[in-house]
């Protein structure tokens, strides 16, 4: 009985390594909310205007701007890209989402084996930029909730040394990987909660497919290889130089 036992308890562990080392590929869709606050986007808008156009700013914006992105994986890399959709609206919500969709276009590449990403840009010159994926030095809790039918557990970390995030994550698909450049927990992760540059950002799973067929993911290549301090230091000093030869930003009270 016990050799029955024992040569059971071998086949189910061989069976389960296997099952465990055959490639997931899956494509799961998020949207990004994000949440500006009133008074600095008002602040921008020149005193001339600001009376006719406040209520209908403030009301935009507690509506939020949304923007859907797809993640494809074959659990070591991934692939996190922007759906365009045509937008043809004027309002400052609708040049919000024109902006950062300008910007945006290139999807992110990641190697979670490798803990490093990719990203192109090109603002009139190529840029690829390259770093590593960095530690969010997560804290698991007990807090559960249920996103995108999957059951998910809360996790807390710190981004770039300072930005509290957190994170929902399933452990029901074992993939370390997530939205934009998040990663590193025992599972997937469905939502993300942060803030940045004073605009809350909360991007929430609404659909995770299961593909048959290998998803090949496309590895970046083109562009000034360049650090993500490095290129936000490039675009500093563009910003100021802009500033510069344009007399120095918007009018004031």
């Amino acid at each position: 009985m016990k050799k029955l036992f024992f040569a059971l308890t071998v086949l189910f562990t061989g069976i389960l390594s296997v099952a465990q080392d055959q490639p997931q590929f899956l494509e799961i869709d998020y949207q990004m909310e994000m949440k500006f606050d009133e008074e600095q986007i008002l602040s921008n808008v020149p005193a001339a205007w600001r009376a006719q156009v406040e209520e209908a700013l403030r009301q935009e914006i507690r509506n939020g701007v949304f923007i859907d992105y797809k993640l494809k994986t074959n659990g070591t890399e991934s692939e996190y890209k922007m759906q365009e959709k045509i937008n043809n609206d004027q309002s400052p919500a609708g040049l919000i989402l024109s902006q950062i969709t300008a910007t945006d276009k290139e999807p992110l590449y990641k190697d979670i084996h490798q803990k490093y990403y990719l990203k192109p840009y090109n603002i009139g010159k190529a840029y690829l930029m390259k770093d590593s994926l960095q530690d969010f030095n997560w804290k698991i809790t007990r807090e559960k909730a249920n996103i995108a039918g999957f059951d998910t557990y809360k996790a807390t970390g710190v981004m770039n040394d300072s930005i509290p995030v957190t994170a929902w994550y399933t452990p029901k698909v074992n993939i370390k990987d997530g939205p934009d450049r998040l990663w590193g927990l025992p599972g997937l992760i469905l939502k993300a909660e942060f803030e940045t540059n004073d605009v809350d950002m909360i991007i929430s799973a609404t659909n995770v497919a299961v593909k048959e067929e290998e998803i090949k993911i496309n590895k970046p290549n083109r562009g000034q290889e360049i650090s993500e301090k490095e290129f936000y230091e490039e675009m500093k000093a563009l910003q100021e130089k802009y500033k510069d030869m344009y007399g120095g930003g918007v009018d004031a009270d």
